[in-house]
């Protein structure tokens, strides 16, 4: 039987987390807002996309798995808990989007709001997905003493984590070329 590969997503999480919103707050609403011609999406898209993604996941993953992590009642997103759609002004269609599958010209078109309002969006929203880890990994630290069923749920779960950490990843990678192409400098360059 093979040995499971030590799991530590919650470092990696808070890692690329901490460079996320580093990044973001360096930057004012007017350079969070702005596309190169001919670019459907900004900054502050990627930022919304991050905030809905964490969000999503995990309430998801709490209305898919209830039995899993108990401690967690509520497993409605913040975008529903607060009316962020609403509030912000985004079509009606668009209500329960994450941002997945939008055409460019929808994304251009959405109403990404100033930058105090979506950080503190996205902030939360990490804030939940870290607590859900932590909670999860204390709650299983290993597959001993659980059934079979349980731990492939598990396994699914933490699988769907490491997706989503690497897609986070790629939209770092998006918002660090922007800033780059504005600025000169990405969080991975020295200003001098």
């Amino acid at each position: 039987m093979t040995t499971p590969a030590l799991y530590d997503v919650l470092h990696s999480f808070k890692e690329i987390h901490k460079v996320v919103l580093n990044l973001a707050d360096d930057l004012s609403d007017e350079q969070l807002n702005w596309k190169p011609v001919g670019y459907s999406t900004s900054i502050g898209f990627h930022l919304w996309h991050l905030a809905r993604e964490s969000d999503y996941l995990k309430a998801a993953i709490l209305h898919h798995y209830p039995q899993v992590v108990t401690e967690f009642e509520d497993s409605q997103e913040i975008w529903e808990k607060e009316s962020l759609a609403r509030k912000w002004g985004f079509p009606e269609e668009l209500h329960q989007t994450v941002g997945t599958g939008l055409s460019d010209e929808v994304a251009a078109t959405l109403p990404i709001p100033k930058k105090e309002e979506l950080l503190g969006y996205l902030r939360r929203s990490y804030e939940d997905i870290e607590c859900f880890i932590e909670t999860l990994d204390a709650k299983y630290p290993t597959f001993e003493n659980i059934d079979e069923e349980l731990r492939k749920k598990i396994q699914g779960i933490r699988l769907n984590l490491l997706v989503f950490l690497s897609h986070d990843c790629r939209h770092l990678g998006m918002m660090e070329c922007l800033k780059g192409v504005q600025t000169g400098f990405g969080s991975a360059t020295e200003k001098r």
